[in-house]
């Protein structure tokens, strides 16, 4: 039986339970191994009944956080050392030599750009559509919040738009490491950010009707959703809540800032709702003070749990997009970082969902979202219509015979 290596980083919970969800369809035709930096959510990874490799150089509390804090653009701070990347380079493909694998599976283990193609494995990049090559060919991104300062508002829009994808394009943001190394095995050079978001094959966990965007480029293809399944029940409590108050799903994924996570629940102090918030994770190490009407818990089943609400208020992960999208459940938005500001801005273009910014919402505008979404009838009508085009595509399964065809013979 072939080897198929799996790559996701393991401090996101998305990625993670999105490789694992491939895994599970391909198993009886792989032997599939992952590997890690961080045991944050390698328990997902075993309790599926897979092997986990824990890598060296093992990552840090600290150095999890700047990763974190590089992914919502709070930093531009290298997380990435020239010395460090080279370890784990090292180190992957070590395992690669041993495992002999026909591929590697990988989200955002960035690494895995540079050993892949040092150790001749191929590559297929598992990945959101937003800010890839050709969804800026296609001038998809919106002028981010990141970079949303009044002053620069007096620029017509248009303008903002074409040189906000070219930036995108051409930056060489946090690239010098990779560069370097690229220079330094001799393989195919990594000059721009762009070329880390790029593999021998490209599997888009998006569909074209909800993209805009039909044709991709050679080795690129649509496979459609993917996220993620977790085991248990709904709990009892959740099941057992009166039907008298419109519910509110809150969830805000692992790469969540907890500042906003805390404002976000602050908000629904007083709010005629009961609001369900899988954030117990987050605040492990402080003792959090939630309205009365929240009702805190650690992971849940969003998939079971996400059908039973009204309205869902998320930050725009993918997993998160694409949960709330299967269930039917029109919602609120609000993106940390570039890629999940366009996730909502999908849904936002097909009528099912607002987008606020994280710079500038305040308690108001996320209950006159909530209302609104609750009292239109054209949005929970378009929600359906969503859900029906999203549950047409079965992105695992279109994934394994991707896998099973191109690496099984």
């Amino acid at each position: 039986m072939k080897t198929l290596v799996f790559a996701p980083e393991t401090i996101n919970i998305a990625e993670t339970t999105r490789m694992v969800e491939i895994a599970k369809a391909v198993r009886e035709r792989f032997h599939c191994v992952f590997f890690g930096y961080t045991d944050k959510f390698s328990y997902l990874i075993t309790e599926a009944g897979f092997e986990f490799k824990r890598m060296e150089p093992w990552l840090t509390d600290a150095m999890i956080e700047h990763l974190w804090k590089a992914d919502r653009g709070e930093t531009f701070s290298n997380p990435f050392s020239v010395d460090y990347l080279r370890q784990r380079v090292e180190s992957e493909t070590r395992l690669f030599l041993d495992l002999k694998p026909a591929a590697v599976v990988m989200g955002f283990t960035l690494s895995v750009t540079l050993s892949a193609r040092v150790a001749g494995v191929p590559l297929v990049y598992v990945m959101p559509f937003p800010l890839t090559r050709p969804f800026l060919d296609a001038e998809m991104t919106e002028w981010p919040d990141m970079f949303d300062y009044p002053v620069l508002r007096i620029i017509p829009k248009s303008a903002r738009k074409r040189w906000i994808n070219n930036f995108f394009k051409t930056t060489k943001l946090w690239i010098r490491p990779f560069e370097k190394l690229s220079k330094e095995y001799g393989i195919k050079p990594i000059e721009k950010m762009l070329d880390l978001l790029e593999g021998d094959y490209n599997l888009i966990t998006d569909i074209p009707n909800l993209t805009g965007v039909k044709d991709l480029p050679q080795n690129w293809q649509y496979v459609g959703p993917i996220f993620a399944h977790l085991s248990g029940d709904v709990p009892q409590e959740i099941l057992n809540l009166p039907k008298d108050k419109p519910l509110i799903y809150c969830a805000m994924g692992s790469s969540a800032n907890r500042a906003i996570l805390r404002t976000v629940l602050k908000s629904f102090e007083g709010a005629p709702y009961t609001v369900i918030a899988p954030m117990k994770a987050h605040f492990e190490k402080e003792k959090l003070r939630v309205p009365s009407n929240v009702l805190l818990y650690d992971w849940l089943p969003a998939h079971k749990v996400n059908p039973l609400a009204d309205v869902a208020v998320i930050h725009g992960g993918q997993g998160t997009v694409q949960t709330a999208c299967a269930s039917g459940t029109p919602f609120v938005g609000i993106g940390l970082q570039p890629e999940q500001e366009a996730n909502i801005d999908m849904i936002v273009r097909q009528g099912s969902a607002i987008r606020l910014s994280k710079r500038y919402f305040t308690r108001e505008k996320i209950i006159e979202s909530i209302e609104f979404l609750l009292d239109d009838d054209q949005v929970r009508q378009r929600a359906k219509e969503i859900q029906t085009l999203s549950n047409a595509w079965d992105g695992t399964k279109n994934a394994a015979q991707f896998l099973i065809r191109k690496f099984g013979n």
